[in-house]
């Protein structure tokens, strides 16, 4: 656990350091593919999870809610799984040594843009499932079923760890999406106090983002990323997987 919050000091010392690679090569190229999901997404998703709480009829089902999230998933996920590729690209590169230019998020888009487009949506829909799942057991008002409800927490938890081994693993392996889900939650389960460790550090960096919109256009993704690169590393050490390179 100690590590990974080793690994989050030493990260932000990296973009603190080296700005004009990891801020605005990185971090905000990266935020302006993301930011149109917000909208397409956030939007419908407040609406739905807000008649959810309150258990109040409204003209859109539930259903219908799930569909506009889900496509808009769809169409936005076209910038930001590419975008986050990219992301992790120039992340790579930087713990490798290499100079960073503009042209490395593009050629990291443009790359790995179709498979990065199918790996985002696919991650997104698993974690709208488990949302669904958690909303829909728990209000069902009954202790024994609501129990599965709070299970479903965990997931949450678990698929948030696994985002450290994800893309990581993307850049580095030519693997099937089911390969790199496979491995990235086995990762997880592997190390469970690193794995609580992120969540913590990916949870304070969201509130972070919510009070300060700074950090989130400049700071936290890239730190996330060089993050998730260190603790696959460490990972895949400890699974006695020899690594070239520097970083991964």
């Amino acid at each position: 656990m100690a590590d990974v919050f080793r690994h989050t000091w030493w990260a932000f010392a990296q973009v603190y350091y080296d700005l004009r690679s990891l801020a605005l090569v990185g971090n905000f190229l990266w935020f302006l593919t993301i930011v149109p999901l917000v909208p397409i997404v956030g939007i419908p998703g407040s609406f739905a999870l807000q008649q959810a709480v309150l258990q109040a009829d409204a003209t859109v089902t539930g259903i219908q809610y799930f569909v506009f999230i889900v496509g808009g998933t769809v169409v936005s996920g076209a910038l930001a799984g590419p975008g986050i590729a990219a992301l992790f690209h120039v992340a790579h590169r930087h713990i490798e040594f290499e100079n960073i230019e503009l042209r490395d998020f593009w050629q990291g888009f443009r790359s790995n843009f179709v498979r990065a487009w199918m790996l985002f949506v696919i991650d997104m829909c698993l974690l709208y499932g488990l949302i669904v799942g958690f909303i829909f057991y728990t209000g069902t008002g009954q202790l024994l079923i609501q129990a599965f409800g709070f299970l479903s927490l965990y997931f949450v938890v678990l698929w948030t760890a696994a985002q450290a081994y994800l893309f990581p693993m993307f850049i580095r392996y030519d693997m099937s999406v089911y390969h790199l889900f496979r491995n990235a939650a086995i990762m997880a389960l592997s190390a469970p106090g690193s794995s609580v460790a992120f969540f913590i550090v990916v949870l304070a960096s969201v509130v972070l983002s919510i009070l300060l919109i700074f950090p989130a256009v400049f700071l936290l993704a890239s730190t996330l990323a060089l993050v998730a690169i260190r603790m696959t590393q460490d990972r895949l050490h400890a699974f006695g997987v020899e690594l070239e390179g520097r970083g991964l």
